[in-house]
């Protein structure tokens, strides 16, 4: 769970809001002026909410909200105001504020806002806060550097690395996160109709036009067109799509004069472009177009200290969808998820935690609830378990603050067992 930003320059009202939150479960930091906020703002999280009073000190809430989004920050913000004034709600909330509270109602109003915030929140699939390898760290940075640029970006990585999720971040943090997003599944182009699809058709084009029909392209219109799996795209509709990008301007199907729409492209592919290329099943001016900027997103048997942390997020998930109440895993199924080679990656570890959970009798899943696709070791698997295990020790212990009974608990184990494996591995 991210933490509560308050913004408040009355010290004492502050700590009071600070308590009420941490009261309920809800972490929070606080400051009394813009530029602690904007300290705050700059090492925040994409779970982080922040709440801000309409007045300060130093400036304003609704100008630090104007900023964040200006920056492509897309954090829920709550406004709160001693002055209940209807012009200045409505000014916060077409800059994007998630609601205006005033301070006097901040007991009522506020919790059920936040718990709606979180719920929200939780519902994405693949949870990329929640990634903290050094890899993923690496793959944030870049998508913090493009993301406010108008660069078209070509995303790589096997089914299931999350592809679509993390175009949804790089809109979501782009100056475009206000327009729209809109996905098309290149594989279901077909050449017949792709230019209808893609651009549009007018009433009459062909049989069977009884209307006029908007296109991808324009429903993109200032916002974010992401064409997954545009390695399939047939040749006539790769000429298509280039001239588009090119000319920055379409004709849709029947129409007798040429649009323009204001669209970021964001493409990702499985599919090997070059060889693509080199087997002339991929228009080489197209690629270029394509990739002024590439993320290259690692298979989940690459980074297995993002495993657990994954396992743990779809099986509060799938607790809250199957209304289930299973706390965690036991010892055996943690070794065998951070052993499997995830073949389907984060995908399937979401559709593998899912079944678990579903299958549970009692409060942890077992390893014999866990229904892998294949045999459930990768190659390397045995040479780095160990040194997964130790990491997972140590992060635990630090959740816990050195409190080893709630380590093992967190680890799901016993406190015997943790001690032996304290002892086996040197940890002090």
């Amino acid at each position: 769970m991210g933490r509560v930003i308050v913004v408040e320059d009355n010290i004492i009202y502050s700590d009071f809001v600070c308590r009420l939150l941490e009261s309920k479960g809800y972490p929070s930091v606080s400051t009394s002026t813009c530029n602690g906020a904007r300290k705050l703002f700059a090492k925040m999280r994409e779970d982080d909410i922040i709440l801000a009073d309409l007045r300060l000190n130093d400036g304003d809430g609704i100008s630090l909200l104007e900023e964040l989004r200006k920056q492509g920050r897309n954090n829920p913000y709550i406004v709160m105001t001693d002055y209940d004034e209807v012009p200045t709600a409505v000014r916060s909330m077409k800059q994007g504020a998630e609601d205006y509270i005033p301070k006097k109602l901040i007991e009522a109003n506020l919790f059920p806002l936040l718990k709606t915030l979180r719920k929200r929140m939780e519902r994405h699939d693949t949870p990329i806060h929640e990634r903290q390898s050094a890899a993923f760290r690496e793959i944030d940075r870049k998508i913090r550097l493009v993301a406010p640029t108008n660069m078209s970006v070509l995303i790589l990585g096997e089914s299931g690395t999350g592809k679509e999720h993390i175009a949804e971040k790089i809109h979501t943090m782009s100056k475009r996160s206000a327009g729209p997003f809109v996905a098309v599944d290149c594989g279901l182009l077909s050449k017949e109709l792709a230019s209808s699809t893609l651009f549009g058709h007018e009433k009459g084009a062909f049989t069977g036009a009884e209307s006029k029909k908007q296109g991808f392209w324009e429903e993109a219109a200032g916002g974010t067109l992401f064409l997954d799996e545009i390695g399939n795209l047939p040749p006539e509709v790769q000429q298509m799509l280039l001239r588009a990008l090119e000319a920055k301007r379409y004709r849709p199907t029947g129409g007798s004069k040429d649009k323009q729409a204001d669209v970021r492209i964001i493409a990702a592919t499985n599919e090997d472009l070059q060889a693509a290329i080199a087997e002339k099943r991929f228009r080489q001016d197209l690629f270029h177009r394509i990739k002024e900027y590439t993320l290259n997103i690692p298979p989940l048997r690459e980074c297995r200290e993002d495993i657990m942390p994954l396992a743990d997020f779809f099986l509060k998930l799938s607790n809250e969808e199957l209304d289930r109440q299973v706390k965690g895993f036991d010892a055996e199924a943690r070794k065998q998820l951070l052993a499997y080679a995830w073949g389907g990656n984060v995908r399937e570890l979401k559709r593998v935690v899912r079944m678990a959970v579903l299958h549970t009798e009692g409060d942890t899943v077992t390893a014999d609830t866990l229904e892998f696709d294949e045999i459930p070791i990768a190659d390397d698997a045995s040479l780095a378990l160990d040194d997964m295990e130790k990491k997972q020790i140590i992060h635990a212990l630090e959740q816990a603050k050195g409190n080893r009974k709630l380590a093992a608990a967190l680890l799901g184990i016993g406190r015997t067992t943790l001690y032996n494996k304290l002892k086996a591995y040197g940890i002090e």
